[in-house]
């Protein structure tokens, strides 16, 4: 497809090359305007989400924040005890389940040890699911929530950064041992000030 070059319509342009530019101009100016103004939409929807959840973040993390030093310590370490509590009953129920399967491994035939070492390690399995459950639904937003004023409120040397993805997803009960841990040093290193 060739179009003709009319001197009339560009008269400034005498040459093919001007006459080229020109139009490719034209014709990119409306991609161009589609572009800004989806960028400007995309800003403004981002700029009204982050007004939207701002107020939802603070009031979460405010919780904790007018509460002193002490407070906050306490409340940390009661839910410390709490996770502890957790962490040992699921030691317990791991520590009956394999003496059973160890008295009950010794007197079966071998063909049949397979399946009871199957059956020993789902409920082991379940025991453990049901202790991450638990400290999911009654201690992780709370944990996570005064590990992160604790973090605040100390000095920068003492501040971890390394955990704050184990809070709100453990996968076993090792972790709910770490965070107790990891909670029970930060508020044992918060000045009583």
């Amino acid at each position: 497809m060739t179009t003709s070059l009319d001197v009339r319509q560009f008269p400034e342009a005498k040459n093919a090359a001007a006459i080229f530019r020109r139009r490719r101009l034209r014709s990119c100016w409306p991609i161009r305007f589609v572009n800004r103004r989806k960028i400007i939409f995309f800003l403004v929807l981002l700029g009204g989400l982050a007004a939207l959840t701002s107020p939802v973040l603070a009031s979460e993390s405010t919780k904790h924040s007018k509460l002193s030093n002490k407070e906050l310590k306490s409340r940390a370490l009661t839910v410390v005890k709490a996770v502890r509590k957790l962490v040992y009953s699921y030691n317990d129920k791991d520590r009956d389940l394999t003496s059973d399967f160890d008295a009950e491994y010794l007197a079966t035939r071998t063909t049949e040890r397979k399946s009871l070492r199957d059956q020993w390690h789902k409920k082991v399995e379940d025991a453990q699911a049901s202790s991450v459950r638990d400290y999911r639904q009654n201690y992780a937003s709370d944990a996570a929530l005064l590990r992160e004023e604790l973090q605040r409120r100390l000095p920068k040397g003492l501040q971890r950064r390394d955990l704050p993805k184990l809070y709100s997803k453990p996968e076993n009960v090792l972790t709910l041992e770490l965070i107790a841990d990891d909670l029970e040093l930060l508020a044992k290193s918060l000045p009583e000030t």
